[in-house]
């Protein structure tokens, strides 16, 4: 399936982020602004199955997890649609799911835990490591597809930007941010991502702007109102997702690390 939206006078906004709940934390109210907008095209590339080391149904429940999060963001509650579908870009093999003008891309990489290591269950892989050349490929949880180094995996990740912002003009790229210095001890998978976005052969071409991660609880508090609401309401539709597959919740267990990011606002800037 097709999305309908493709329209030269139009925005496409692409969120590229590592593991299913961090643009809830960390790039809103930004994206819930977007995802209310039916005009514009967004699109979502989560580059890791959020898996923290767990089995395919953990996995698997973490993207209907973010679907369900999404369709709530849509601010149409008789929204229950979309369709999963498989896509071949760059010879991969790409689970897709498209609902109305908003897509997901789940590329299904093994987490690679905070520091990058991996876990044991997925051969201590890691995106890091092939950013580094300490892996020569990464296979996805799936086995569906192989990425032979870090070149063919930003190759990918071009590829997706190529093919959903095909007929836009405007085109807005947002993803982690890779400075340490202002976003100091953040989850490899987030720098990694972000630096692979960087990577990307027209990266230059398009509007960009990099979010902070973990870092983002030591700003002050400063998210009110309908934008406070949303965020909330957002990452707790996730959870409950999440919940009802697999009878574990995110928030139940680290309320208070989750509400820390609850209460602050997206802190991003753009890059030229």
């Amino acid at each position: 399936m097709r999305l309908l939206l493709v329209s030269s006078d139009k925005t496409i906004f692409f969120f590229i982020v590592a593991h299913m709940d961090d643009w809830q934390l960390f790039m809103n109210p930004n994206v819930s602004w977007e995802l209310s907008n039916k005009r514009n095209k967004v699109v979502f590339i989560y580059t890791t199955g959020n898996d923290a080391g767990s089995d395919k149904s953990y996995w698997m429940a973490n993207e209907e997890a973010a679907i369900s999060s999404v369709c709530f963001g849509k601010s149409d509650l008789l929204y229950l649609g979309g369709e999963r579908e498989k896509v071949t870009i760059n010879n991969h093999v790409l689970h897709r799911w498209c609902g109305e003008n908003v897509v997901c891309y789940f590329l299904r990489l093994p987490d690679g835990n905070v520091t990058g290591n991996g876990f044991s269950s997925q051969g201590y892989q890691s995106l890091q490591k092939l950013y580094r050349r300490q892996i020569s490929s990464i296979k996805t949880l799936d086995g569906s597809t192989i990425y032979h180094g870090w070149q063919d995996f930003v190759n990918s990740l071009q590829g997706i930007i190529d093919d959903e912002a095909d007929g836009f003009s405007s085109i807005k790229v947002n993803h982690p941010e890779t400075n340490k210095t202002i976003n100091p001890g953040d989850h490899s998978d987030h720098r990694t991502t972000g630096l692979a976005v960087q990577a990307i052969p027209k990266y230059n071409q398009y509007n960009n702007f990099s979010y902070i991660g973990y870092y983002l609880r030591n700003y002050p508090v400063d998210l009110w109102g309908e934008d406070l609401f949303w965020k909330i309401a957002e990452l707790t539709v996730y959870d409950k997702t999440l919940s009802d597959l697999t009878r574990y919740s995110i928030l139940k267990k680290s309320p208070i690390f989750f509400m820390e990011y609850c209460f602050r606002a997206a802190k991003f800037r753009e890059l030229k």
